[in-house]
């Protein structure tokens, strides 16, 4: 079996991968099946979909120092870092393949499809980050809760 993604010698197990992009699945699903999505991401200015995309990961930073990292960030930059990235980026790519399997990315223009790409991952990246830490009994390779 091939190795978990490791930094700093944390390690993102394939049962983190799973949490998260089940959870990422819960809520991108519903919202991209919605037309009023699909419109949303012609007609949003790219600003705002950019301001979601930061929301976003504002949102996952900070639930993650909480949940794993208080007071404890020094000398774990590297775990936080992997750990925030590896959330919004499962979470985009799984609702990149929801809109693709739905046929609501080849259909339109690149700039219209990476919107709705984001759209879709602004609720779904919290349902991942909540999924991926309630399972959690303790925090990862010895970081004190």
């Amino acid at each position: 079996m091939a190795e978990p993604l490791s930094t700093a010698g944390h390690k993102l197990t394939w049962r983190d991968v799973a949490e998260i992009v089940i959870g990422s699945c819960v809520l991108a699903f519903p919202v991209s099946v919605t037309e009023e999505v699909w419109n949303l991401s012609k007609t949003l200015p790219i600003g705002r979909v950019l301001y979601m995309a930061i929301w976003s990961i504002i949102f996952i930073a900070l639930f993650t120092y909480h949940r794993y990292f208080r007071g404890q960030l020094r000398g774990n930059v590297g775990r936080f870092v992997l750990r925030v990235g590896a959330v919004y980026f499962l979470t985009v790519a799984s609702a990149a393949t929801i809109l693709l399997a739905l046929n609501q990315l080849t259909t339109v223009e690149t700039v219209v499809a990476i919107k709705r790409v984001v759209i879709v991952s602004f609720p779904a990246s919290f349902a991942a980050t909540i999924v991926d830490g309630m399972s959690k009994d303790e925090a990862p390779n010895g970081v004190d809760q």
